[in-house]
């Protein structure tokens, strides 16, 4: 019998492109609170409850359609405490893309940022810098001494494992982009 392999991160990146708007937006909250919660130690308490704050503010602007006063708060109060720090640590990039990617036109309606741009964040790169981002973590928390090799395996593992969680939490919480069963026999 021939074996199957199922590469995770590809997998998840045509899932993905199923999914837009709200649920998109959605997603990239969860990615960002879940890369949060793995890199945890790297990030500052005040500041990790500040950026899970700015995040649970986008989630409810996203739900409402437009920016609330929590979130303008949310990201004012996170943005002057993230920049009081030397080195963003990894986990609030993630946080920061997904914020962007729910809300950066909500927050352009409101004032405060301006319209700029000509690329939006997407979904894909949420997962994949969320995904980037523990990798490396991992490989910088190995034991002193593992050799070049071993931080590359260390770094594809954690990659790996958040591919499959963000892989879960898609096929979990979005609905079949083809119809219920379709194609399925009964």
């Amino acid at each position: 019998m021939e074996q199957v392999v199922i590469v995770l991160p590809k997998r998840l990146g045509e899932l993905l492109e199923d999914v837009d708007g709200v649920r998109a937006a959605h997603l990239a909250l969860d990615f960002a609170e879940h890369s949060v919660a793995v890199l945890a130690d790297t990030v500052d308490p005040p500041l990790r409850a500040l950026c899970l704050d700015f995040t649970a503010a986008a989630r409810e602007a996203v739900a409402g359609g437009a920016a609330t006063e929590r979130l303008l708060r949310a990201r004012s109060d996170y943005l002057a405490l993230a920049a009081r720090i030397p080195r963003s640590p990894d986990a609030l990039h993630v946080a920061d893309a997904a914020v962007d990617l729910g809300c950066r036109r909500m927050l352009e309606d409101a004032g405060v940022l301006i319209r700029a741009r000509k690329v939006y964040t997407t979904l894909q790169y949420v997962a994949r810098r969320a995904q980037s981002d523990v990798g490396r973590r991992s490989a910088e928390l190995a034991p002193p001494g593992t050799d070049r090799d071993g931080l590359a395996r260390i770094d594809r593992a954690a990659r790996w494992e958040e591919a499959r969680w963000q892989l879960l939490r898609v096929v979990t919480t979005e609905p079949n982009p083809h119809g219920a069963g379709a194609g399925l026999p009964r």
